[in-house]
């Protein structure tokens, strides 16, 4: 087997949606389904960059895939997958091992990804290959029911998500995900909206949806850990009845009692936040 590598910008944008969806069937959040539009709407938040990412390729023919994102001395592999019919041969190591050289040789200082929990050959090649668990990510579901008005006093004010982004990375936990991060809010905008709330913030997708996913929540620090993020989601959801509400599971687990106790139902599946230092 002959393995070499290239950029992914030298490949059409069609080839890796197809390289991408094969990579992906039977996986165990469900397979993928990539199209033109979708791959580009994934690919603007999570800053990935089609220059410094990866295309394994067996024979010329494109076999895995590691797209990347950077900020400051830190690599992200947004997504790493290894196409039907090129698995269990050693593609993923290899090309794992080819992000890894290629970070080392332009002086980065880590690199960071999300692996589901429930697949336990994934997490054993990233840990085989260095990367530690820094924390759980889980995810949490909610449906509610009947009537609702805000709660007196906590009037939501609609503000621009950009304002919302600053805050957010102004006080977020340096091990917040990239997806919660203020850097990555700040790239949100309609339909999504943003909501002022006695002093503290909340992003969430749009609000006429059956479905409403939240996507950021700031509260000051000297007001965390004392129950005022729990009381903010409570307002939201009473805020929005007969709405489904979703938070994707790269919530950090040292949260869930913030959902846990507005009766929200925790995801089946669960991800390591991992990191592999250089």
């Amino acid at each position: 087997m002959t393995l070499t590598v290239q950029p992914a910008a030298e490949l059409p944008l069609l080839t890796l949606c197809e390289l991408i969806n094969s990579s992906f069937k039977g996986y165990v959040a469900g397979d993928f389904h990539f199209t033109l539009p979708t791959l580009t709407g994934f690919m603007t938040p999570a800053d990935v960059n089609l220059s410094r990412s990866l295309v394994a390729l067996q024979e010329g023919e494109p076999a895995g895939i590691a797209m990347l994102a950077r900020r400051g001395w830190t690599v992200r592999i947004a997504l790493m997958g290894v196409a039907e019919g090129f698995q269990n041969q050693g593609v993923g190591r290899w090309l794992l091992g080819q992000v890894i050289d290629a970070a080392k040789a332009v002086g980065d200082k880590s690199l960071v990804l999300e692996v589901i929990e429930q697949n336990p050959r994934a997490v054993h090649l990233y840990e085989s290959c260095g990367f530690t668990k820094a924390q759980r990510l889980m995810g949490f579901d909610y449906k509610t029911s009947g009537e609702g008005q805000p709660i007196a006093g906590t009037p939501h004010d609609r503000i621009d998500i950009l304002e919302v982004a600053r805050h957010v990375a102004a006080w977020e936990s340096p091990d917040l995900p990239w997806q919660f991060s203020g850097i990555t809010l700040a790239k949100s905008g309609p339909p999504s909206v943003a909501y002022h709330v006695d002093g503290c913030y909340a992003v969430c997708s749009n609000p006429e949806a059956e479905t409403i996913t939240l996507q950021g929540l700031a509260v000051p620090p000297e007001r965390q850990r004392k129950g005022v993020a729990t009381r903010l989601v409570a307002d939201l959801v009473v805020a929005h009845p007969g709405k489904h509400w979703r938070v994707p599971p790269i919530c950090p687990e040292k949260y869930a009692p913030i959902f846990l106790n507005n009766g929200f139902s925790p995801n089946p599946l669960t991800q390591f936040q991992m990191e592999l230092r250089l």
